[in-house]
């Protein structure tokens, strides 16, 4: 894919736009310290597709206790290190210990490892790998002491020499991190987990001395053992999630048993506490009334590429009459979300009254949901997820509903976007969690009615704030040039949330009326009502625009569009913080093309910005093609 541009040399920009390597967290400390006992806590909650807990290779019988090792003689150790198979190899103890060459290429794929190693060895793996930090255990001698006599394999003068050798010293560009377990193994756990998110990515520092331990949570005794219960895989009652979930609003939980909490509750919440969760969220803000039924709401999980779709369904089931106070989230990590689309047309940031007032005076609101949420769980959650690569559908379902329901919805409607690689990756995945929606809305009295959809390919022509609200504005106004994708899955949400309405009954009736709606002009009237009562935004400023054409160096058909790349590429440019940043595509899935012909622009007001897009989009343009 080709495309001439006065820009720096595509091959330096693509360099520089190379997937970040990950990081090996090595874990030493003296034996008693409780190593194997926080990895092993840590294994169980650690995504393996980001994480890697190393296996280690040692000369100790596979049977005689302690970590998961692979085990070998001491003769087959001594051939496999000849042949170069350890990243790293030492003795100790009278054993050889190992750990897998094959943890470079995890590393180099973006994936973390975790590795038990020897505190002596640091200094020769740090060059080895692209980022290291080495964690300390630590814990007071006394207690060292006593866990070595509990596990009974040496005498007390043993134990004596192991606690009065010396520690070696790290040489000072060696990032270190010290964790202290003097306490249970859920409080040490917090710790070493917190020492982890804290140093993702993070490389050798130059620091001179290690870094001071991190503050030790201090939740009540019944918090920390509710905190341990979970981190254990434990399952809670409505009255521990209450005291929980509330240390975390009330400050009792700090940040670093917040994230393990989190962490802990990632993918793991049956529906008994799906519904405990969401029951106590329920609590955090008092219910708005409208006087009215049904109060209906659209909501997507996000992550195809464009998609505006809730912009174009609010303005069609206001001017049909039913209320549809929508508040949507900012992106996380797509080019927009739909409240950094509507804020190119108006404000989005208001206050309960100010969205009450809305939604009285123009039927529906498209805000943005920051202001009308407690949102410190959600907003730690979307970091942990990002950093950590937790699955969080389930805690979703719970987060999303909740807000509905403070909202005053009664009957909601939801997308299901599903793709490979995306945060729900089968249609079968996406149909498990539609019936999740389903059974927790029932549970909290409200009708809902999930649906998945194909999400592997952009929705509309722009990815991007401004190019999106342009996509939505074409079809709102049955402009020719409107996208007929964006149309078409517009006008099927519609229908669906109209269908809702007994006077409309089902889904075909519903289609009909949407479409009457749209080609009548009164939906994009009700797009202009809720402009106006929200607060229209001024225009675009004059900083010039800078766009640049990436176009196809063969014919054939546009097999498929990535959405995740495509989205990437925009994000690069800017989007959404500068709003006008962003992917403008010209050819659809199914397209014939010739050689040369345009298959996207990328535009940015920032040219250093467009420079790190187009190079992305020159290495990989997301676009697929075959024979025609």
């Amino acid at each position: 894919m080709t495309g001439e541009s006065s820009l720096p040399a595509a091959a330096t920009l693509a360099a520089a736009a190379q997937p970040h390597c990950g990081t090996l967290f090595y874990i030493v400390g003296a034996s008693g310290v409780g190593k194997d006992s926080l990895i092993d806590l840590l294994r169980a909650r650690l995504p393996a597709r980001r994480f890697v807990f190393a296996r280690r290779v040692i000369t100790r019988p596979a049977e005689s206790g302690g970590e998961d090792h692979e085990a070998c003689t001491e003769s087959q150790f001594l051939e496999r290190e000849a042949r170069g198979e350890f990243l790293l190899s030492w003795e100790a103890h009278a054993l050889r210990y190992g750990l897998p060459a094959t943890l470079r290429g995890d590393l180099a794929t973006g994936r973390h490892v975790i590795a038990n190693g020897s505190r002596g060895m640091a200094a020769e793996l740090a060059p080895r790998v692209p980022r290291l930090v080495v964690i300390e255990i630590d814990a007071p001698a006394e207690l060292i002491a006593a866990r070595l006599a509990a596990r009974g394999r040496e005498s007390a003068d043993d134990i004596s020499r192991r606690l009065a050798r010396s520690r070696a010293s790290y040489p000072a560009a060696i990032k270190v991190v010290q964790v202290m377990n003097d306490g249970d193994l859920p409080t040490g756990a917090v710790r070493l987990l917190d020492a982890i998110v804290a140093n993702l990515g993070d490389q050798r520092s130059g620091n001179e001395t290690p870094a001071p331990p991190p503050a030790p949570a201090r939740p009540s005794t019944a918090t920390a053992r509710l905190l341990g219960d979970k981190l254990a895989g434990r399952r809670l009652d409505q009255p521990a999630w209450q005291q929980l979930l509330g240390a975390v609003i009330d400050g009792t939980l700090d940040e670093a048993g917040r994230n393990a909490l989190l962490v802990a509750c990632a993918n793991d919440l049956d529906d008994d506490e799906l519904a405990c969760v969401a029951r106590w969220r329920c609590t955090l803000m008092p219910r708005v009334g409208w006087g009215r039924t049904p109060v209906v709401d659209k909501h997507s999980l996000g992550g195809t590429a464009g998609s505006r779709v809730t912009m174009v369904v609010v303005p069609i089931v206001a001017s049909h009459g039913l209320l549809i106070p929508k508040t949507s989230s900012r992106a996380i990590t797509s080019a927009a979300g739909t409240a950094d689309a509507m804020e190119v047309l108006a404000r989005v940031d208001l206050t309960p009254t100010e969205l009450r007032a809305t939604v009285e005076r123009a039927g529906g609101c498209i805000a943005w949901n920051g202001k009308l949420n407690h949102s410190i769980l959600d907003e730690t959650m979307h970091r942990l997820e990002r950093q950590l690569g937790l699955d969080t559908r389930r805690w979703s379902v719970a987060s999303i509903l909740s807000k509905k329901w403070s909202a005053g919805s009664t009957h909601v409607v939801v997308d299901i976007p599903y793709m490979p690689h995306g945060k729900v990756a089968t249609l079968e995945d996406a149909r498990e969690l539609a019936a999740t929606f389903d059974r927790l809305g029932a549970q909290l009295g409200m009708t809902v009615r999930a649906y998945p959809s194909d999400g592997s390919a952009p929705i509309g022509r722009g990815i991007g704030p401004a190019l999106e609200v342009r996509d939505v504005l074409r079809v709102l106004d049955c402009d020719p040039l409107a996208p007929a994708d964006l149309r078409a899955k517009a006008v099927l949400f519609a229908a669906r949330i109209l269908a809702l309405d007994p006077g409309v009954g089902d889904v075909r009736r519903g289609e009909i009326r949407a479409l009457e709606l749209l080609q009548s002009g009164a939906a994009r009237q009700a797009m202009q009502a809720i402009i106006d009562a929200q607060g229209a935004r001024p225009g675009p400023d004059a900083t010039p625009l800078h766009s640049h054409p990436i176009t196809t160096d063969q014919a054939g058909q546009v097999l498929a569009i990535d959405a995740r790349r495509i989205s990437a590429i925009a994000r690069l440019a800017g989007a959404p913080t500068d709003a006008h940043a962003g992917v403008d595509l010209a050819c659809s899935r199914g397209d014939t093309v010739r050689r040369g012909a345009l298959l996207f622009h990328v535009q940015a007001r920032q040219r250093d910005r467009l420079a790190e897009a187009l190079a992305a989009a020159q290495a990989d343009p997301g676009i697929k093609l075959g024979p025609a």
